[in-house]
């Protein structure tokens, strides 16, 4: 189960669609959009659309909270990471979920060729390995929970 390609996550998630802002966007316009659409980061587009970076919930606290900017004036390129980590949709769940805790990100873009497909978050990755995808009678979630989880750990031990 969790060797199954990235890209099949994508396909469940309740929002599949990808999100975005201008460089030139302000941080209010970006937290805006993010809590809008119930999400935890957006891409950050350039001046021709292409991809400049991700701007997530972790670049808030840091960057403009912390630093006491002022969201209605702090533009996208003050405060988003430029560099954004990505995996073919055709990566496994297992070595996704394994780059994102090695390097600590929270969310990934998922790639389709050179076009983005999607991103995904450690949260949708935890959610699609723990929870099953067809329902389960609620005497018997707590132990299908647990198998799942025991099978990720020991798949993880392995990589």
């Amino acid at each position: 189960m969790i060797d199954r390609p990235v890209g099949e996550l994508l396909k469940g998630k309740a929002s599949p669609n990808l999100f975005s802002v201008a460089v030139t966007a302000t941080v209010s316009e970006a937290v805006a959009l993010m809590d809008e659409k119930g999400l935890g980061s957006v891409l950050v587009r350039d001046t021709t659309g292409k991809m400049a970076g991700i701007f997530t919930e972790r670049d808030l606290m840091r960057r403009v909270v912390r630093q006491g900017r002022d969201p209605r004036t702090t533009p996208m390129s003050a405060v988003m990471s430029p560099e954004v980590r990505k995996v073919p949709a055709s990566e496994s769940i297992v070595e996704t979920l394994r780059i994102m805790v090695e390097h600590g990100y929270r969310h990934m873009l998922v790639s389709d060729g050179d076009k983005p497909a999607g991103v995904v978050s450690i949260r949708d990755l935890m959610r699609w390995l723990i929870l099953p995808d067809a329902p389960i009678a609620a005497e018997g979630k707590r132990g299908e929970v647990r198998e799942r989880a025991l099978d990720t750990v020991e798949t993880l031990k392995q990589v």
